[in-house]
């Protein structure tokens, strides 16, 4: 097939499927098994198609089970149920340059940031210990701490 033949093919469908409101499930269903014929096929534009479609988690996620990423792995943060230090994780790959590294952390620590600012209000006034504090931030950033031991 090659070029972009299989974009006008993908397109559609991916639309077809936001219009009708199809969920989450069906969408990453129907167009991973698209996406997979139409690579088959010899699709090597599919990065364009991804990129028109990252406001669909869904598709998103479709693309990623193919492992289609955009070559800055802006789509990574875009999956469907991924964090913000999942997506960190998911770009931990040879092809990641140091500069969309340091991109994935820096958004991450804003993220963290945002948590903890959101929360301020929990501590305002209390009559918890600095050190209290500091366990309760680290709380937010890990929920759930790796043990020490």
């Amino acid at each position: 097939m090659g070029w972009n033949s299989a974009n006008r093919i993908f397109d559609p469908v991916a639309k077809a499927l936001q219009k009708a409101n199809a969920d989450d499930d069906t969408k990453r269903t129907v167009l991973g098994v698209l996406i997979r014929e139409l690579q088959e096929g010899d699709w090597d534009t599919e990065d364009e198609s991804l990129e028109d479609f990252l406001n669909d988690p869904a598709i998103v996620s479709a693309f990623a089970d193919r492992n289609v990423h955009l070559y800055d792995r802006r789509c990574c943060a875009r999956e469907l149920g991924v964090g913000p230090r999942e997506a960190l994780l998911l770009m931990r790959r040879e092809e990641t340059s140091e500069d969309q590294m340091a991109q994935a952390v820096e958004a991450y620590a804003h993220h963290l940031a945002a948590t903890i600012r959101a929360h301020r209000d929990e501590v305002r006034g209390s009559t918890k210990l600095p050190t209290q504090v500091v366990d309760w931030c680290a709380d937010l950033i890990e929920p759930h701490p790796a043990s020490t031991s």
